[in-house]
């Protein structure tokens, strides 16, 4: 009896479905060849099964449908439909090695923080560093991150996990992020430049998201803290890290009341860091930010500004006026790596874009 039941968990565990695509830059299931006709040879392999990539439902009839687009340019046909800067290699490549390693139907979600880290989105190195981010090179997670308003709070002395993202919230309306970056410094108008530059991008149809301005200190540690916790690979490592986040959680005089370590182990320390990285939607985090950043006292916010039409006409507050043709092939639509924008904003508007964070923007004038 006991054997039997070891072969069955032992069988359940091998039928399980992957959580991780583990990616190779060879072509398993589809066929090499021009992007329209990989497209739509993709939209016929993955049929009815819909994978949910950058927030956006990818199924066989949409992929199907881009590559029947009479645009000339594929690129631009993707991009338009999805509103959302993909390499095209790098997520046909994703969608060969999910067909390839997946089970037809399962869930697979990968939100814009992973597919930028993997290269299926372009990544902000691509365009501020020259660098090349290929698909290819680590594990992609494909489990869904539920965001922080679904989590009951973590508790004083609870493990680190998604729920630490509920503890100290972000407010996600707008107008009480404006509200609260105006009321941190009421002598400046940051918030209102802000407030006028997705009011105007909103007008013109692009897909605008203010994701945080005024952050509690206790959150951007937990931040920082999960995404170093999260890609650590071996026990050596956690060590090292549990001992400087206790470190610095005592000079800072934060005394954050979460335990780090899981009582699991190491590697559960890491899985349990990813999904709490996850659920702060966390690309990117440095001591300094966490430290001191400049969402603590009023003076940065991060923004999130995709699917931007061909052309896009600003009329900043010192009253200059540009208009932006974003027809070509090449153009990202995406506000944070579209390099000409970014600096007739920086100009025109007295911000600061942070080129290594993705969303984060610092106003100039402080």
């Amino acid at each position: 009896m006991i054997a039997l039941a070891l072969a069955l968990a032992l069988g359940a565990a091998l039928a399980a479905p992957p959580t991780k695509i583990q990616p190779d830059r060879d072509w398993d299931v589809l066929t090499p060849g021009d992007g329209r006709t990989m497209l739509a040879e993709a939209g016929e392999k993955l049929g009815t099964w819909e994978l949910e990539l950058a927030g956006l439902p990818v199924d066989g009839a949409r992929l199907t449908a881009i590559s029947q687009s009479q645009d000339p340019e594929i690129l631009r046909a993707l991009r338009e439909d999805t509103g959302r800067p993909f390499d095209l290699t790098d997520l046909l490549l994703f969608v060969d090695d999910v067909l390839a390693q997946g089970e037809p139907g399962q869930e697979v979600v990968v939100p814009s923080g992973r597919l930028r880290s993997a290269g299926i989105l372009i990544h902000p190195d691509e365009i501020w560093k020259g660098t090349t981010r290929r698909y290819g090179t680590k594990a992609v997670s494909i489990d869904r991150p539920e965001p922080p308003a679904t989590y009951e709070p973590a508790v004083d002395g609870d493990v680190l996990g998604p729920e630490w993202s509920a503890r100290y919230p972000n407010p996600e309306d707008r107008p009480t992020q404006l509200r609260l970056l105006a009321e941190e410094r009421p002598n400046s108008d940051f918030s209102d430049r802000i407030g006028q530059l997705v009011s105007e991008l909103d007008a013109q149809g692009a897909e605008v998201y203010i994701t945080s301005t005024i952050r509690s200190r206790h959150r951007g540690y937990l931040m920082w803290g999960a995404f170093i916790l999260s890609r650590a690979t071996t026990e050596a490592q956690v060590e090292q890290k549990l001992a400087l986040l206790a470190t610095r959680d005592q000079e800072w005089g934060l005394a954050t009341p979460i335990t780090w370590r899981h009582p699991d182990g190491w590697e559960a320390t890491i899985e349990s860091a990813r999904r709490m990285a996850d659920a702060y939607d966390v690309v990117y985090a440095t001591e300094k930010g966490a430290r001191s950043s400049n969402h603590y006292d009023g003076t940065a916010a991060d923004l999130v500004v995709l699917a931007m039409p061909r052309e896009v006409t600003l009329t900043a507050p010192d009253g200059s006026s540009h208009t932006f043709d974003l027809s070509d092939p090449s153009e990202t639509r995406d506000l944070s790596i579209s390099k000409d924008m970014v600096e007739w904003v920086e100009r025109h508007y007295g911000f600061v874009k942070l080129k290594s964070d993705y969303p984060h923007w610092d106003d100039a004038t402080r």
